[in-house]
């Protein structure tokens, strides 16, 4: 399960990447007039809204990874070597 979530994790990481990319390309680009404008702020809204979406999913994993790896560890029956 945890090598399932550090798989996700990646792909994600590597979507939120290739998003950010796109995201820095439409930026630079030049725009003509106010049309062209609004559909460049309306693209760089979806962008940063999938961003904010693949980071929130990121934490969620990474979150519930540390919470299964914290099982494994009490399950395991470790004791602390300070008692």
């Amino acid at each position: 399960m945890i090598k399932q979530i550090e798989r996700q994790v990646r792909d994600l990481q590597k979507e939120l990447l290739e998003l950010q990319k796109e995201w820095d390309l439409t930026r630079l680009q030049p725009c003509r007039g106010d049309t062209e404008i609004r559909k460049k702020d309306e693209l760089l809204d979806e962008l940063d809204k999938r961003i904010d979406s693949i980071n929130d999913k990121i934490r969620e994993l990474e979150r519930k990874r540390r919470e299964l790896m914290s099982e494994s560890v009490k399950k395991a029956g470790y004791e602390s070597p300070f008692t």
